[in-house]
């Protein structure tokens, strides 16, 4: 269960990041499934790219607003540090969570969990995969 509005802005402020930190690569695959978290079903739709990663250093700054890390700064790719603060908490609004795991000079994974209402598709399902170059 997902506010349609809220849900498009916090996918957006993803994508826009994985395409931003990308580099010369451009390169984002999005998919969603269906999963559990204990005993309660959940969606989760990820973000991937193949871009700069994010050090583990900046990784627990990252939700954080207007934080942006020395050397995304140093390379001078513009943003305000607003937009996964923005993520997280419309995730936390429709009572889901937004993690992200990440390697320095790999890429990383963004994924936004929102509990699941019904069971419209069977579990670990991969409902949609969508990659672009």
């Amino acid at each position: 269960m997902a506010d349609a509005t809220a849900l498009s802005h916090c996918l957006q402020n993803l994508i826009v990041n994985a395409v931003k930190y990308s580099g010369e690569h451009r390169w984002v695959r999005i998919w969603a499934r269906v999963g559990d978290i204990g005993r309660q079903p959940e969606v989760q739709i990820s973000v991937q790219d193949h871009g700069i990663g994010i050090s583990g250093a900046d990784l627990p700054h990252i939700f954080e607003p207007f934080y942006r890390s020395p050397e995304v700064q140093a390379a001078q790719i513009h943003g305000a540090g607003l937009g996964l603060t923005l993520a997280r908490r419309i995730a936390e609004a429709m009572a889901g969570a937004l993690h992200v795991s990440s390697i320095r000079g790999v890429g990383s994974v963004f994924t936004l969990h929102l509990l699941a209402t019904g069971q419209a598709v069977s579990h670990d399902e991969e409902i949609v995969n969508s990659e672009t170059e």
